[in-house]
C-alpha cells in the first residue's frame, strides 16, 4: 500500500493540477486537449474512490497518468476504487486512440504500477511484468479491461475469436460497456444472441442498408427490452426523507443468465423479489429461478409470431422446467394492448395453458427503436 508521504505527495500534486487546470481552462472558458494534463475526482455521494490526473502522450502514444490515488472504502466491495480508477484509465486510453499502454509518473508511488490497481490484477488472474518500471502494457490492458467488464465465459471466448477473425476489436467491445453505450447483460445478448455481433457494435450499417440495418435495430431493440427488465429486477428502494428513492449504490442480489437458443432471460435471485408487469402480485423466491423469453414485436408481429414464439416457450419449459418452482414468462412490449381483443384473449389462454405468464413492458416499439438508433449512432461516433 502507498505510504503516508506518497499519498501526501500526491494530494499536493494533485491541487497544484487543479490550479493549473483552473487557470488555463476553466478561467478562459476553453476545453483541454487530450494531450493536456486533466485532473479527476471519482465520488459516489460524500465517497471519493480515485484522485486522477492523465494526459494522452502523443510522442510515446500511451496515456501518462500524473496522479493517482485510490481509496478502498470499507462501504464497498473490495478494491471498489482501484476498480474505478483502472475502469477509467483504461477507457480513457482507448478513447485518446493510443496503443492502451499506460504509464505512471514519479507521482504515483515513486513510479510504479500502484498497489491497489496491482491487487486487483492479482484478483483477475492477470500477471502485471512491469510493475516497478510504471506501466501496463497493451496486452496486460486488454486482459484486464476484459476481465473488468465482467463478461461470461462464453461471451469472452466469442469477443476473442471476433479479434482473431478481425471482425472487432475487445478493447472496443469493453469501452462500449464501460462507456455506458451498453450494459453488461445487454452486450452478451447481442453477442450470443445476434448472428453478425460485430457489424451491430461496430454500427456498421447504415440505413441504406435497409434489411441488414432493421435487422440490426431489431435485435438492439430486443437487447434493450430485456436490459429494461434487468434494471427493474435490479433496482433497490430506500425510504428517506419521507419519501422512496431509488439508491444510487446498491443492487438486488440477482444472476442473470442468457439463453442465446431462444433469446431468453434467465434469472437467478438470492433474496425475494417483486416480478414486475404481470397481472398477479407474484414474487421470486430467494433460489428460485425465473426464464424470459423477449420478443421486441409490435402489435402486427405479435399477432403474425405468437404461433412460432409459442413453439419456443414450450422448449424452454421442457429445457428448464425440470426444476418444478422455475417461472417462464413471455416479455413484449406494450404495443401488445394494440393487438385485437379476441387475439389477446387467445394468447393469454395459450399461455395459462402451458403455464406461462404474459409480461407487457410500460415500453412501446417505437420507444425502443428510438433508443436502438440512438445507440447505434453513438456507436459510430466512437472511436473503431
Amino acid at each position: 500500500m502507498p505510504t503516508t508521504e506518497e499519498v501526501l505527495h500526491g494530494l499536493e500534486a494533485f491541487k497544484k493540477h487543479v490550479t493549473d487546470y483552473e487557470n488555463s481552462f476553466r478561467k478562459r472558458n476553453k476545453l483541454p486537449k487530450n494531450f493536456d494534463y486533466r485532473p479527476y475526482r471519482w465520488c459516489s455521494r460524500d465517497i471519493v474512490f480515485s484522485l486522477l490526473v492523465v494526459k494522452h502522450n502523443r510522442k510515446g502514444n500511451f496515456l501518462e497518468v500524473d496522479v493517482c490515488l485510490i481509496a478502498n472504502p470499507p462501504q464497498y466491495v473490495e478494491n471498489s476504487g482501484a476498480k474505478v480508477a483502472l475502469g477509467f484509465l483504461l477507457s480513457e486510453s482507448y478513447k485518446c486512440g493510443g496503443s492502451m499502454e499506460i504509464v505512471f509518473t514519479s507521482n504515483v508511488e515513486g513510479g510504479r504500477v500502484p498497489a491497489y490497481i496491482c491487487d486487483l490484477a492479482i484478483e483477475m488472474g492477470v500477471k502485471l511484468k512491469h510493475v516497478f518500471e510504471g506501466h501496463i502494457t497493451p496486452f496486460e490492458a486488454r486482459q484486464l479491461y476484459l476481465g473488468l467488464a465482467g463478461f461470461s465465459q462464453t461471451a469472452k471466448e466469442k469477443i476473442m475469436k471476433m479479434a482473431v477473425d478481425k471482425l472487432i476489436s475487445p478493447e472496443r467491445v469493453c469501452f462500449l460497456i464501460m462507456g455506458g453505450v451498453w450494459s453488461l447483460s445487454e452486450a452478451e445478448s447481442i453477442i450470443l444472441g445476434s448472428r453478425h455481433p460485430e457489424r451491430l457494435l461496430q454500427s456498421a450499417s447504415d440505413p441504406e442498408d435497409r434489411h441488414l440495418y432493421l435487422n440490426d435495430l431489431r435485435v438492439a431493440g430486443s437487447a434493450i427490452l430485456g436490459g429494461v427488465l434487468d434494471r427493474k429486477l435490479l433496482r433497490t428502494e430506500l425510504f428517506e426523507g419521507g419519501q422512496i428513492v431509488e439508491s444510487e449504490d446498491e443492487e438486488s442480489p440477482l444472476a442473470i443468465d442468457f439463453d442465446s437458443v431462444y433469446f431468453a432471460k434467465i434469472y437467478h435471485a438470492d433474496t425475494e423479489l417483486m416480478i414486475p408487469w404481470i397481472d398477479e402480485n407474484k414474487m421470486l423466491s430467494a433460489g428460485q429461478r425465473m426464464v424470459v423469453l423477449v420478443r421486441a414485436r409490435s402489435d402486427g408481429e405479435i399477432q403474425k409470431y405468437f404461433l412460432n414464439d409459442l413453439g419456443s416457450l414450450k422448449k424452454l419449459i421442457a429445457k428448464y422446467r425440470k426444476d418444478a418452482t422455475t417461472m417462464v414468462f413471455y416479455l413484449v412490449p406494450r404495443d401488445f394492448e394494440d393487438v385485437s381483443l379476441a387475439f389477446q384473449t387467445q394468447i393469454i389462454s395459450q399461455l395459462k395453458k402451458e403455464g406461462v405468464y404474459l409480461m407487457l413492458a410500460p415500453d412501446s416499439m417505437t420507444s425502443l427503436d428510438k433508443e436502438a438508433i440512438r445507440r447505434l449512432e453513438t456507436g459510430r461516433r466512437t472511436r473503431q
